[in-house]
């Protein structure tokens, strides 16, 4: 059950990621579902500074202060990298939402 309820959740993040992602592209992909492997630069043409505010927006969405995280978004160059980038954040949400309701 928890192995089902994990695949929705990740499908449910990266069909979210691919939406934000196709906001931040310059070359739009015409196959959907966006593949991992895809480049963010070379494929999407997605600059380092879109990335900047790509990343920054994630952090927006996840409620999550990026300037504040050891995170080197030179190592992000795919959009499984992406992906994983993103569950990190959801990850720190969560920790800090426990926190919260903890305290």
């Amino acid at each position: 059950m928890y192995a089902m309820l994990n695949e929705t959740l990740e499908e449910t993040m990266e069909s979210r990621m691919e939406r934000l992602v196709l906001e931040y592209a310059q070359t739009v992909p015409k196959t959907r579902p966006l593949e991992p492997r895809l480049s963010l630069q070379d494929d999407l043409a997605i600059e380092s500074l879109a990335l900047v505010s790509l990343a920054l927006r994630l952090g927006e969405e996840f409620g999550v202060d990026i300037a504040n995280m050891d995170l080197e978004l030179g190592a992000v160059r795919t959009f499984e990298d992406l992906v994983k980038l993103a569950s990190i954040l959801q990850h720190q949400s969560t920790a800090l939402q426990q926190q919260s309701t903890a305290s």
